[in-house]
């Protein structure tokens, strides 16, 4: 009885705080008069992502502020609202010298932080004033920054923004536009470079389905190097797609499951997932002869876990391929006959390109992508350097 009062004192007390204007002004006036500040528009689960984007194009456009935008965000998907959208932070902070130069002075992050390890390095190493936007009571500080957080929301703060004038100095468009001039770089040399890839390489597929995928369609995005490609690869588009995910160590438990319940009722659905991912919650296809609706499963296999390609480990074998890989050697196309779904292989980019759009309307199947890890990892260690 203690505890479930003590339980509901804190839910009544968090339920009626509501900072006051003073705190909102005081933000605002502060970020207004710093130069190079930035957006940082991370994971967040926001149930108005139309309205949830234009919020973050308006603060940005008030303040001048680039907005660095995670794959799992809808940010990216709703790309024509927003002039100082940067997609290519992972690979522009990878240059020392351009990281420096663009040091942050002030940070607005919304949500959780990105799964970019450079991004994170980059904030840890200048410890800029940042302050944290999410209406809940959850730590989302991961780097131990010098942050604030705001119970809020950036649809709240909106409305007082016609308060403020607006006195954006040179110094802020001259910040931004060095992101912007790099974005545009960046962007251009892997659109180029993925047009180029003949052969199947995983980190294409995000950058196919970013630009191909229906529009108002939903992906849900497996943890590993399915959501770290969608971050390096997935480009701007106003296609308005929903990214879902499940973060976190135990983000691989239950991924087909809840891929199926995203979709259930619904059309337009796709997932994206390796294999290990994909067999850690394989029954999950015994739901099948309930499901409703269209799931799509992009496959990567590339036998085993490319995520630990990158790791220092992988020079070492014996252990690695047993004990970190852990290959399983998996034919997909009799798991599908054993669950009655439909399995396609896929062999070229025109074949993929063909069977994503339009979706079917319903049932289940599995595009299988076989891939080599060892030579995508190389190609990211080597070639993602030179874009």
């Amino acid at each position: 009885l203690i505890e479930q009062q003590l339980t509901q004192n804190i839910q009544k007390n968090f339920l009626n705080y509501n900072p006051p204007f003073l705190d909102f002004n005081y933000f605002l006036k502060l970020c207004k008069n710093t130069h190079q500040g930035i957006i940082i528009a991370g994971v967040d689960h926001s149930y108005q992502p139309e309205k949830y984007c234009q919020a973050i194009a308006s603060l940005a456009k008030l303040l001048n502020f680039p907005v660095l935008a995670e794959a799992l965000s809808p940010v990216r998907n709703y790309a024509n609202y927003n002039n100082y959208l940067i997609t290519t932070y992972d690979l522009i902070l990878r240059n020392s010298k351009i990281a420096k130069k663009l040091e942050p002075k002030i940070v607005i992050q919304m949500g959780e932080l990105p799964t970019s390890k450079v991004l994170r390095e980059w904030l840890n190493k200048f410890k800029p004033k940042t302050y944290i936007i999410k209406n809940s009571p959850d730590n989302l500080d991961a780097i131990h920054s010098n942050s604030i957080h705001l119970r809020t929301t950036i649809e709240q703060i909106i409305p007082n923004l016609k308060d403020l004038t607006k006195t954006s100095s040179s110094d802020n468009y001259l910040y931004v536009e060095k992101w912007l001039n790099l974005e545009s770089q960046k962007s251009k040399n892997i659109n180029l470079r993925m047009q180029a890839i003949e052969t199947i390489f995983e980190g294409k597929v995000a950058w196919i389905l970013s630009y191909l995928l229906p529009a108002n369609s939903s992906i849900f995005i497996a943890n590993s190097m399915s959501v770290r490609y969608c971050e390096y690869f997935w480009q701007k588009n106003h296609r308005k797609i929903q990214p879902f995910f499940s973060r976190g160590a135990n983000g691989i438990d239950g991924t087909l499951s809840t891929a199926l319940g995203i979709a259930h009722n619904h059309e337009s659905t796709v997932m994206l997932t390796g294999d290990l991912a994909l067999l850690h919650d394989l029954n999950g296809f015994l739901s099948n002869k309930y499901f409703c609706g269209h799931l799509t499963i992009i496959l990567i296999n590339n036998n085993g876990g490319g995520i630990f390609e990158m790791l220092p480990i992988s020079q070492f074998n014996p252990p690695f391929e047993e004990f970190f890989a852990t290959p399983q050697n998996i034919d997909f196309a009799n798991v599908c006959r054993t669950y009655n779904i439909e399995h396609q292989l896929i062999d070229t980019w025109e074949k993929l390109e063909y069977l994503v759009n339009p979706l079917p309307k319903k049932g289940i199947r599995i595009l299988e992508l076989k891939t080599n890890r060892k030579n995508d990892s190389l190609w990211m260690q080597e070639d993602y350097l030179c874009l």
